[in-house]
């Protein structure tokens, strides 16, 4: 498969099957996602990766926390989105929830639909990715590089993924069952694994032309 193939199949998975991920299937997307471009080669970047019981217990530990108290993240989550890029954010909410026959006025399907997330959906196997705060937008800028490399990796690897930013809302729960210092912060989690048949996985959101990408010339 090759980056293009890789680009073009590649989505965001809501629904895994309990197949495992071999660890050395892990590891070789680890290892092809550090060969991502940093600042002077800094790589500021850390990963904890949760499999097995792991995985479990700290998924139980997003469920618990996100029905007892307010999220926390190392990273500012709340903000107001652009008119141009909110229209983009609901049209993708709204098509999803049409895949899955959910009206819009249906809050409470919406509600459980959402609470999916902190589940990870029931994926097996999750990538934690943390950026070194010294580098402030830099270090972000680095980490989403190694984070584009390791979700094509495992695509290549047949492996399906979510990157999701509510796995950043409780930074503390990672940072109980894994050494890592206070100076890096968690942007999010990445959720890995096989997709099961459910058709959520059929879902795949409109991409922008180019002439809204591409700046016209003055």
């Amino acid at each position: 498969m090759d980056v293009s193939e890789a680009l073009r199949t590649r989505h965001s998975t809501r629904s895994f099957s309990a197949r495992p991920v071999p660890d050395d299937v892990i590891e070789a997307i680890l290892l092809d996602a550090r060969e991502a471009p940093s600042w002077s080669n800094t790589q500021p970047w850390r990963v904890a990766v949760a499999t097995g019981a792991t995985c479990d217990a700290l998924r139980q530990d997003f469920i618990a926390a996100s029905q007892t108290r307010l999220p926390t993240p190392d990273v500012n989550q709340l903000f107001t989105y652009p008119p141009g890029l909110q229209a983009r954010r609901r049209e993708t909410g709204f098509g999803l929830y049409e895949t899955l026959g959910i009206a819009k006025a249906d809050s409470e399907a919406r509600t459980r639909q959402f609470e999916r997330n902190h589940a990870m959906f029931d994926a097996p196997a999750a990538v934690f990715l943390f950026a070194h705060q010294a580098m402030a937008e830099y270090a972000v800028l680095d980490a989403g590089c190694f984070l584009m490399a390791m979700l094509l990796s495992a695509t290549s690897h047949g492996v399906q993924s979510c990157a999701q930013a509510v796995l950043a809302s409780y930074p503390d729960l990672v940072r109980a069952r894994y050494d890592v210092g206070d100076e890096w912060r968690l942007l999010c989690g990445v959720a890995l694994g096989y997709e099961d048949g459910h058709v959520v996985n059929t879902f795949r959101p409109a991409r922008a032309p180019l002439s809204d990408i591409v700046l016209a010339r003055r």
